[in-house]
């Protein structure tokens, strides 16, 4: 007569499933970390005027170009040459606006910095990639659009880490141009923005703004913007 012999299930399956577990949970708040990402350039609420007065900030930043090298101890910075005009376009890539600011260009011979979000990046890393093949710059805005002025130090690391790491991984190129999100022209910096962009610049990034904001984040219309 045969006997029926109860087995216990190992602690392992247990263990493995409740891993499992962690896992997942972990990776639905990091999409849900990476699908906040918002765009513009302008800071919402008091964030927009506050960390310190431009008076906190060196002059040889607040007066000078908009391309910062802050690495040493003395700012560096450089202007556009006479005549000309540098197009940079922040954000993205977008699967349809990018391929047709891509295709406006091409059809007038003109090349251009993209300022890139990592995460946007890793979803459309064939649009990086026909900016290179086609002659463009690509910068680092991020990871996820991040307001760098109130990010905690672990949290500016990471967006810097990650963006930089999902365009290597699309293009095979380490980027060193940087643009921080809601940032504008030199004469706007805070002290927070230039402490962010100081940390930033530690990590062998420099710093690019504008000096000429079309505030087109505002949405005025396209005969606002021209």
């Amino acid at each position: 007569m045969s006997r029926r012999v109860t087995r216990r299930e190992p602690r392992a399956h247990w263990l493995l499933l409740l891993l499992g577990m962690i896992a997942l949970f972990v990776a639905l708040c990091f999409n849900g970390f990476v699908e906040g990402i918002v765009g513009g350039s302008g800071r919402a609420g008091a964030a927009a005027s506050g960390g310190g007065a431009p008076s906190d900030v060196p002059m040889e930043v607040t007066e000078g170009g908009p391309v910062l090298r802050l690495d040493g101890e003395v700012p560096q910075t450089r202007r556009m040459p006479a005549r000309t005009i540098a197009l940079t376009f922040d954000d993205g890539p977008d699967p349809v606006w990018t391929p047709r600011v891509l295709d406006l260009l091409r059809q007038h011979g003109a090349k251009a910095t993209f300022f890139v979000v990592g995460a946007e990046v890793n979803k459309h890393p064939e649009l990086v990639r026909r900016m290179l093949a086609e002659g463009h710059e690509v910068g680092s805005h991020t990871f996820t659009h991040a307001d760098l002025t109130s990010a905690p130090d672990w949290r500016r690391d990471l967006e810097i880490t990650l963006a930089r790491n999902a365009i290597a991984g699309a293009t095979g190129r380490q980027v060193t141009l940087f643009r921080p999100p809601y940032s504008s022209v030199s004469s706007g910096v805070t002290a927070a923005d230039y402490a962010a962009m100081r940390e930033v610049a530690r990590t062998g990034h420099v710093a690019v703004l504008a000096d000429l904001d079309t505030n087109d984040w505002r949405r005025p219309g396209v005969e606002a913007i021209v």
